[in-house]
């Protein structure tokens, strides 16, 4: 018979049959959604239409700023910004762009394709967000002409604090907001700081466009730029104005996000209550800690992610992972490994960052779904401490 106590790895009773999914997206009902569809299916009209126009003002309306221009993806966002920026460059400024390691690889993918030199700044093993002393650093020694900060799985970086680090070394502040649509500093929904913040519109986001990003600014000459930038440079002269790509957002991926950015609220303080339910029930099990919350701010949570420490709960971050899939739990390395370490960027790799591969090397992100899964989720947790010797030994 199976044992209900023991790990499912040594026997036991796996507390999720069938697995859980990694994520669930929460999306309008197909109901609401299907009227729109069929009136822009009936048109003919799929791009450059009312929904990309209405959802780029209800965007701006949301988050409080001047502009915001919708993309296909936040990857081309970043591209777009990162190109706009070159063409701003002063003569003999520095094709440098500081970014923290401990980020999705789009972040560095989006700086190479626009000819930049990524230069990689720690992680705080706290925020999980960019290291401020060692980017105060990097900004004496490398010069470079921008910051690419990132708000890691949603948790805001200190705009502030960051704007007067920029404005001190004569740096652009941009921000990978990947996460971010929908998260607080200080009380304030991000997207107003720096020069630029892009936001992603995938599955795993808060807004859900299917495929696709949005570009908020404060800067109307940029948004402008940026608007001929996702039509080729196209101004509608079909005189090129400067070299752009297509990366236009659909109407069917527009009228979605649209949708989902009502729900925006609801499923942002859902994703809230759920994390705040599943770290009191994880509480005081040897060797785990949850990502710091930036003070006085709201994150989205686009992932419950935790650090492993091996010597307190008994198990590397990758045989918990192991056991967390026999009991029905998937789980993601993210970021793991970071970006210096990813192949195609090493040729970038010229600092050592030893929080960054401590973080990533204990980094671990779990489902976030809804409060009785959480409880079966830290059972997990708790039966997987209690036989981590065991575990370790591969013995029963």
């Amino acid at each position: 018979m199976l044992d209900v106590v023991k790990p499912a790895l040594l026997g036991g009773q796996p507390v999720f049959e069938p697995s859980l999914p990694m994520a669930r997206p929460q999306l309008p009902s197909a109901d609401a959604l299907l009227p729109d569809f069929r009136r822009i299916l009936e048109s003919g009209q799929l791009t450059k239409g009312e929904h990309l126009a209405g959802f780029e003002t209800e965007s701006e309306a949301y988050l409080g700023v001047n502009s915001c221009v919708g993309v296909s993806s936040c990857t081309s966002g970043l591209m777009l910004c990162l190109q706009a920026l070159k063409r701003r460059l002063k003569s003999g400024q520095e094709h440098k762009v500081a970014v923290p390691s401990f980020t999705f690889l789009a972040s560095i993918t989006a700086l190479v394709w626009a000819g930049f030199t990524p230069v990689f700044v720690e992680a705080d093993p706290a925020t999980m967000n960019i290291d401020l002393e060692d980017l105060e650093q990097v900004l004496k020694t490398e010069a470079p002409c921008a910051v690419l900060a990132v708000h890691c799985f949603g948790n805001p970086v200190p705009t502030d604090t960051l704007q007067s680090l920029c404005d001190r070394f004569d740096a652009r502040l941009m921000i990978d907001a990947a996460h971010g649509f929908g998260s607080l500093y200080q009380g304030e929904k991000v997207g107003k700081a720096g020069w630029c913040q892009v936001f992603s519109l995938t599955p795993t986001k808060m807004v859900v466009a299917g495929e696709g990003g949005i570009i908020a600014t404060q800067d109307y000459e940029l948004a402008e730029e940026l608007r001929i930038a996702r039509e080729y440079g196209n101004d509608g002269s079909y005189d090129t104005q400067f070299s752009g790509l297509n990366a236009r957002l659909s109407e069917l991926h527009s009228c979605l996000a649209r949708g989902s950015l009502k729900m925006l609220e609801s499923v942002v303080a859902h994703r809230n209550q759920v994390a705040e339910d599943s770290r009191r029930l994880m509480e005081g099990i040897p060797g785990l800690r949850f990502q710091s919350i930036t003070p006085q701010s709201r994150t989205t949570y686009k992932d419950l992610t935790l650090v492993v420490e091996q010597e307190q709960f008994g198990l590397t971050r990758d045989r918990l992972a192991e056991a967390l899939q026999a009991e029905g739990i998937p789980s993601r390395k993210y970021f793991s490994p970071p970006c210096h370490r990813h192949k195609a960027f090493k040729e970038f790799a010229s600092r050592e960052l030893p929080q960054t591969e401590k973080l990533a090397d204990g980094c671990l992100s779990i489902p976030l779904l809804d409060t009785p899964t959480a409880q079966g989720i830290a059972q997990a947790f708790r039966k997987i401490r209690q036989f981590s010797k065991q575990i370790q030994a591969g013995t029963s």
